[in-house]
């Protein structure tokens, strides 16, 4: 079959190690900026498959983690004040560089587009395409394949609890995205300026067969991912190593505002009880819309 580490519909059990570059106090870090492309992760070699390396999982209709909280960025620092004239100009400078990378810069495309609506979009929430992520960034891809075998590692966990059950429903808890191998930084510079570090949960809904007296997995997965647009104080941006403090001005002065952001992405995966561990083979497949 070859390699097929690019196909974001495949579950590989190879456990990529990520960026390279990943570090756990930059979840928010990398916004806004023109400079050059995020580091590409190396690959890794195949290790057993453990449980619930990601999330603890249970029964039940999909319920978003009560433990999700995200910071306020310099609001949690700093008090909110009135703009002053030199705050005018620095967002008419900084404006200025948006429509530059705008027109010349098309793979920041969504770096851009969220960076806009921090400062045009009065903080309502955002929804971005995890699709694409996974599509055009080698972290999106090894964040999926681990997210797709965390669950169907939950998926044999819970009906291992009760065999009885032949169709149910699945809910789990929160990864945080950033700040490790498995669920590691965005690679390249246009998400790292989009969603940077974030978090996902996974739910779905399993149907279990019974074919040749083994039994099979049918699940309907759904990630749900989520992040809080905003900088913080003490970071930089990776790629130009511009001081967030260039922005998080904006937050302190109402002429840009933080936002929630969110995005799903569904996978209808089967695979054979038991398999997971000895490196056995599932199927992943966009479901119709």
């Amino acid at each position: 079959m070859g390699n097929r580490s690019d196909d974001p519909n495949w579950n590989p059990r190879v456990r990529n190690q990520g960026n390279p570059q990943t570090r756990g106090d930059r979840r928010e870090a990398g916004r806004v900026g023109i400079g050059d492309a995020g580091v590409i992760p190396t690959q890794a070699s195949s290790v057993p498959s453990p449980r619930f390396f990601g999330a603890k999982y249970r029964l039940g209709a999909p319920i978003r983690p009560a433990s999700i909280k995200f910071d306020n960025g310099f609001l949690d620092k700093f008090k909110k004040r009135s703009p002053t004239a030199s705050d005018y100009l620095a967002l008419a400078k900084w404006k200025a560089k948006l429509e530059v990378a705008e027109s010349l810069r098309p793979d920041l495309d969504e770096a851009c587009r969220a960076y806009r609506h921090f400062l045009e979009g009065n903080g309502r929430p955002r929804t971005f395409s995890y699709e694409l992520y996974v599509l055009n960034d080698q972290s999106g891809r090894v964040t999926l394949a681990n997210a797709m075998l965390d669950i169907q590692d939950g998926v044999e966990e819970v009906w291992e609890n009760n065999k009885a059950l032949k169709n149910f429903n699945i809910t789990g808890g929160q990864i945080s995205c950033g700040s490790g191998d498995l669920f590691p930084y965005p690679a390249t510079e246009n998400w790292q300026k989009a969603i940077g570090g974030h978090i996902i949960w996974l739910s779905g809904n399993v149907k279990i067969s019974e074919i040749n007296g083994e039994t099979w997995f049918e699940l309907d997965m759904t990630l749900h991912a989520e992040d809080r647009y905003n900088f913080n104080p003490g970071q930089r941006d990776i790629a130009t190593g511009i001081p967030d403090s260039d922005n998080g001005t904006f937050e302190i002065t109402g002429l840009g505002n933080q936002f929630d952001q969110t995005a799903e992405l569904r996978r209808i995966i089967k695979w054979k009880y038991g398999t997971l561990a000895a490196g056995g083979t599932s199927t992943a497949t966009r479901p119709w819309r």
